[in-house]
């Protein structure tokens, strides 16, 4: 596998600290390295007075905290760890940081449904519609929990409906695969897709299983109870360069379950 490099975006809230957990259980499994983010909010205000802020006794305790996390992090799970902080637009930065880091994935925290200060639905969901790579978001609540089951939602079908790190996740840890689609069962492109599939799964000797939402239903809602039935911890799912305005319910599911929201076609 090649290596890949984790962005985790904190405010040193409990939600980020899951985050942060969940990307260092991953970095280690697959020897990966993890940023840890912290990106000061800053009017637009002139250089001298950024100057000021940046020196400001807040933000050095910020910076020493992050400094405490990554020395700990870095001699308790030998996981290759580092820090970043940056000053001014929350979502321009953490674009900007994800270009220059040369990130493969952002983890970001929330509070969940009942969400407060930035970590909020509204608040995750025009994150991920910020960067272009792929996002995992965590909850406050979420369990740690071995990946036994993953859930793949497809609403819309890419070309590739099976991601190479979702099956390097599925190898790794021999999940069982759980292809949800909301599309018609015995469409032309959905069985040839299916049967595609289903012969790569084959090769890996990987189990796997297909089932379809009924368009009749709440497709979210019958998601999520899916995703909880089969105890899954993470659901995946593609936005396909589209907005994910209409995918708040699953990013801050009442479940608690991780999600990771490619970007693709």
């Amino acid at each position: 596998m090649e290596k890949k490099k984790f962005l985790v975006a904190t405010d040193l809230t409990e939600a980020s600290d899951r985050a942060l957990k969940t990307a260092c259980l991953l970095a280690s499994e697959f020897n990966n390295e993890v940023i840890l983010l912290h990106i000061f909010e800053v009017a637009d205000v002139d250089e001298n007075a950024k100057r000021i802020i940046a020196s400001s006794f807040f933000n050095r305790d910020i910076k020493h905290q992050l400094r405490e996390t990554v020395e700990q992090i870095a001699s308790t799970e030998k996981v290759q760890i580092s820090y970043l902080t940056k000053e001014g637009e929350l979502f321009n930065e953490i674009k900007k940081a994800t270009s220059e880091t040369g990130a493969d994935i952002l983890f970001i925290g929330t509070h969940g449904v009942h969400g407060i200060q930035h970590l909020t639905g509204s608040f995750i969901a025009k994150t991920v519609n910020t960067v272009s790579i792929p996002v995992w978001i965590t909850q406050k609540d979420t369990p740690v929990e071995r990946y036994e089951n993953l859930i793949i939602y497809i609403d819309e079908f890419p070309e590739e409906v099976l991601n190479p790190f979702t099956l390097e996740l599925a190898k790794k840890y021999s999940c069982d695969l759980h292809f949800v689609i909301t599309e018609p069962a015995n469409a032309f492109h959905v069985t040839e897709i299916i049967k595609k599939t289903s012969e790569k799964l084959d090769a890996e000797e990987l189990n796997y299983t297909f089932t379809n939402i009924s368009e009749h239903t709440d497709k979210l809602k019958s998601l999520e109870e899916f995703a909880s039935g089969k105890k899954s911890p993470l659901i995946i799912t593609n936005r396909n360069n589209k907005p994910v305005d209409t995918m708040v319910q699953i990013l801050t599911n009442r479940h608690h379950i991780e999600v990771l929201c490619l970007n693709s076609n």
